[in-house]
């Protein structure tokens, strides 16, 4: 189906002498190239290298005061760490003071990509303060969030209803209420998002998708527990998406790899074996 010694060897040659991975070589190791790195490997069962490196790098990450340059940078540095069973060298307190800023954000928001991009964060925070001893007002930011639900069933903001919001408020919503709660008319339009031919779009009346709407589809349809209608033609769609060096592209007609875009790939096609065998 794919070329599952190309992807690992992409993935290797992406690691820098500091531990740490760049789907850039010759730039500077990222968390988040980090965190997508460290999760193919898993899902593909291969074990990382210079792993007391990349526990270092990424420790080093976090300010002396427990900060990070940015939720995002704090929350893919933490799940490193956590798949090497470590952990971050400081408490994450200062992330508790962003979710109200996030919140605040969110509704003020005017565009899709600040509404995205807002419950994106909050998504990640929620996530992160799961493991940690936090209060969350979790009324509050259901609420909220109820607020930006679409009568077609999708997430988003001046009815630019996109499988991304979706996805991210569904999450959010996920570890905050039991998932029998989940609003159904979603599930509904994401089934309508699905294409016989394989893959997902980001909306019903888009015709041609990224990499990362059939991701976001397949793990919506996770969170409600359901299978896709067409799992061979989407696992033959994401296998279009692999370029000669191993790694996946965002675009299904041309683009370079990024370790975002084969972790999306290879945590699909999982999801979905994983879905077809039970």
């Amino acid at each position: 189906m794919i070329d599952i010694k190309g992807v690992v060897n992409y993935v290797l040659e992406r690691q820098n002498e500091d531990g740490g991975y760049t789907f850039c070589r010759g730039t500077d190791s990222n968390a988040q190239d980090t965190y997508f790195a460290l999760k193919i490997l898993k899902i593909l069962s291969f074990k990382p290298e210079k792993v007391e490196k990349t526990v270092r790098f990424l420790q080093g990450l976090q300010h002396e005061n427990g900060d990070f340059d940015s939720v995002k940078v704090a929350y893919y540095a933490t799940r490193a760490l956590s798949y090497l069973g470590s952990k971050p060298l400081k408490p994450l307190i200062p992330l508790k003071g962003s979710l109200n800023l996030f919140l605040k954000g969110l509704k003020h928001s005017s565009t899709y990509v600040e509404i995205v991009s807002e419950i994106e964060s909050i998504h990640l925070v929620i996530e992160l303060f799961s493991d940690q001893e936090f209060s969350i007002d979790s009324d509050k930011i259901i609420k909220l969030l109820l607020n930006l639900k679409n009568n077609d069933g999708s997430f988003g903001s001046r009815r630019h209803s996109r499988i991304a919001s979706t996805y991210h408020a569904l999450e959010v919503l996920r570890f905050l209420k039991n998932n029998d709660e989940l609003p159904k008319d979603t599930l509904t339009w994401i089934r309508r998002c699905e294409v016989p031919s394989g893959g997902f779009v980001s909306s019903p009346d888009v015709s041609t998708g990224f990499l990362e709407d059939t991701y976001y589809g397949v793990k919506v349809l996770k969170i409600f527990n359901e299978k896709l209608e067409y799992p061979n033609e989407t696992l033959k769609y994401v296998a279009k998406f692999q370029n000669p060096n191993g790694g996946f592209r965002r675009s299904i007609f041309l683009g370079i790899s990024t370790l975002e875009s084969t972790y999306q790939a290879v945590s699909t096609i999982d999801t979905i074996l994983y879905s077809k065998e039970n």
